[in-house]
């Protein structure tokens, strides 16, 4: 008998991307389609801001209660703030609490109390599953059994293939690098389109190449090295050498999500001029970029990756 499951969630325009919704939608399509169809049941219960309001008043937090249904998954804060008494399982793609004051804004509600409403959802949870660094870095300090650390499963972004198309920009640091890059890469190339990574239209077109500077730390869908790979698209990494020891230590072994292989998952660089030499003979002669897209691509895995978070998940 599949085992059935209610993932309860909540945009209220306020979420950053990817948003409840359309997580929401993924696990549910994947459940459905994927090598582990038919072993789950999933259903999916939005919830308007009137509703969750609604639910913080009628509902005060401090005394923890079973899930009416025992499957019941929390996704995102607004979730959280509606059913925090529940022992439910709870689904973060980013810090809960990053966004209290205009959560709170748009439930008229205190911010501390917002704030501290998530905190009681997040002890009386019955599982708590991170989707990236960010959430299970805001969390695992507030309780006390460990939270489940996973990435989302990739998400593949389009090759352009042999067809005009534009660059990918992530910058990993901050806003003023990634405008820095743009304006030297637009200067330096004026005939090819650059464009900075957006995650409302990152999956809407094809991409040439994705141009990673420093770690990818990012957990956001399209700007992962995993989401380059998945769709064949070449990733070119400039990296500063001491960070990369750094972090290799914190990382312990996880270090090749956040930073290509050389010439085998992509192509890594730590020296500007090194960077605009490569991606130079990229646009003149592409096929040896790709071949190395190419064997990227045969080391991800998405079905599997899948079935290991739909087991965390739903079971």
């Amino acid at each position: 008998m599949a085992a059935r499951s209610t993932i309860v969630y909540a945009d209220l325009d306020l979420a950053a991307p990817p948003v409840p919704s359309a997580v929401a939608r993924d696990i549910a399509r994947q459940a459905r389609d994927s090598l582990a169809a038919g072993q789950y049941d999933v259903m999916l219960k939005e919830l308007s801001a009137a509703e969750v309001r609604d639910a913080v008043r009628a509902m005060p937090a401090g005394h923890e209660r079973l899930a009416l249904d025992y499957n019941m998954i929390l996704l995102g804060p607004g979730a959280m703030l509606a059913h925090a008494p529940y022992r439910a399982r709870v689904v973060l793609t980013g810090d809960p609490f990053a966004g209290a004051d205009s959560l709170g804004q748009c439930l008229a509600l205190d911010a501390d109390t917002v704030r501290v409403r998530l905190h009681d959802c997040l002890v009386s949870a019955e599982k708590i599953i991170c989707l990236g660094s960010p959430a299970f870095e805001a969390v695992a300090p507030l309780v006390a059994a460990r939270p489940q650390d996973r990435m989302f499963p990739p998400m593949a972004l389009t090759s352009a293939g042999a067809q005009q198309a534009p660059l990918l920009v992530v910058a990993n640091e901050d806003e003023r690098a990634e405008q820095d890059m743009l304006t030297l890469l637009r200067e330096t190339f004026p005939a090819e389109e650059f464009r900075g990574f957006d995650p409302a239209s990152v999956f809407d077109r094809p991409w040439k190449a994705m141009l990673q500077l420093g770690i990818a730390r990012s957990s956001l869908p399209g700007a992962r090295l995993s989401d380059a790979w998945a769709g064949g698209v070449p990733v070119l990494q400039l990296v500063n050498r001491t960070s990369v020891v750094a972090q290799g230590r914190r990382l312990a072994g996880a270090l090749s999500e956040y930073v290509v292989d050389h010439g085998k998952t992509g192509l890594l660089f730590s020296a500007m001029e090194d960077l605009l030499a490569a991606l130079r003979d990229l646009l003149f002669d592409p096929l040896p970029a790709r071949s190395v897209a190419r064997g990227a691509r045969r080391r991800v895995d998405p079905a599997a990756q899948w079935e290991l978070l739909l087991k965390a998940v739903l079971q």
